[in-house]
């Protein structure tokens, strides 16, 4: 007969085996049903110019609504990735809403992994209206390769890379990528 502490390590070690493969079904294989997994979809390529840009699914903050960019088709979109605390990203933010506005563009603004609350006092302060997301971990602005902020991408109505813009875009960046952008060019 085993003796009972030992009894009860083996039920703490078969409890914690438990745990980590529950956490594991939960993580790695749960997460395949149909409304997919945030982030970039598996296997897309690199952002290329000419080329259709990287699909991926985010939240939008405080409701939690999923949000993918390839719902966004038919339109042109302008794909910005910034933050609350970036002071270029702030300046250009009222030219990107006075676009989405008056241009045919749609704004979609991904948050570069920051709270929900900050993001959403954010979109309150500045009065936006286009579709905004948070990359939670970052894994969508490092695969479009964009390591400061902001970040512009402009994508055509079927989904292609038409510009993009390291930096602020304001003045003739903005009226340029929009132009890119649009069906025809």
């Amino acid at each position: 007969m085993m003796h009972p502490r030992t009894l009860a390590r083996y039920g703490a070690v078969a409890a914690i085996a438990v745990v980590v493969g529950g956490v594991f079904v939960w993580r790695e294989v749960l997460p395949t049903a149909d409304s997919g997994t945030l982030g970039v979809e598996a296997g897309a390529s690199r952002p290329a110019i000419g080329e259709p840009a990287p699909d991926f699914l985010l939240e939008t903050p405080g409701t939690h609504e999923l949000v993918r960019l390839s719902d966004l088709r038919g339109q042109p979109v302008l794909l910005n990735f910034w933050a609350t605390w970036c002071g270029p990203c702030r300046t250009e933010m009222p030219d990107l809403q006075v676009a989405h506005d008056t241009e045919g563009v749609v704004v979609f603004a991904v948050n570069s992994q920051e709270p929900d609350a900050a993001v959403t006092r954010f979109v309150e302060e500045f009065g936006l209206s286009f579709p905004t997301a948070i990359d939670r971990d970052g894994a969508v602005r490092e695969h479009y390769g964009v390591i400061g902020l902001p970040a512009t991408f402009f994508i055509d109505p079927e989904g292609i890379l038409r510009a993009r813009n390291f930096g602020p875009v304001y003045g003739d960046l903005l009226a340029d990528g929009i132009e890119a952008a649009r069906p025809g060019q």
